[in-house]
């Protein structure tokens, strides 16, 4: 091994730290705690599905899906799909508050009447429960948060959710005309 100077050592390696290790800290290469980032990925999607499907003020909207199902996929169960066949049930209670669960998948999305009323007024094959006080739902969504499938948020419309909007949409059985 060859003996270097540090001024040699650091012409050297430049961009990189200029404390020598024996002087630098234990925890030097560890960011500091308030350095570091965290992205809360449900205030992110929030803010997106407001934009792309309540204020409809998007350009580049190829981007800014893209943006809303990174989020969606870091803030649901892991593996979660949807299907035509999925069966799906409102349970209401006496607010805005309301819970949609996918009994096929054994999941609930937390909503509101009024995104229901946006996306979904008359949509068929979808069963309504409707519970007389708030503990029906605060019960329900303990339920699912204890099995790791409760979503704190809406579904994206189309995507995580698929139920025919209306008696038309409903596929017909093969064989029958």
């Amino acid at each position: 091994m060859s003996k270097v100077s540090w001024n040699e050592f650091r012409s050297l390696h430049k961009g990189t730290d200029q404390i020598p290790t024996e002087e630098a800290p234990e925890n030097a290469s560890a960011p500091a705690p308030e350095a570091v980032a965290t992205v809360d990925h449900r205030k992110e999607f929030l803010s997106l599905f407001n934009k792309i499907f309540i204020l409809e003020e998007v350009e580049g909207t190829k981007s800014v899906l893209g943006q809303l199902m990174t989020h969606a996929e870091a803030t649901r169960p892991d593996n979660y799909t949807t299907g035509n066949g999925d069966g799906w049930t409102l349970y209401l209670g006496p607010t805005q508050k309301a819970v949609l669960v996918n009994e096929t998948r054994q999941t609930a999305f937390s909503i509101t009447r009024g995104y229901w009323h946006r996306f979904y007024q008359g949509a068929a094959l979808v069963d309504t429960q409707i519970f007389e006080d708030e503990t029906g739902l605060e019960r329900l969504k303990k339920q699912f948060k204890r099995m790791g499938k409760f979503v704190a948020r809406y579904p994206i419309p189309g995507v995580e959710i698929q139920v025919p909007r209306s008696a038309l949409d409903i596929p017909l059985p093969s064989g029958v005309l």
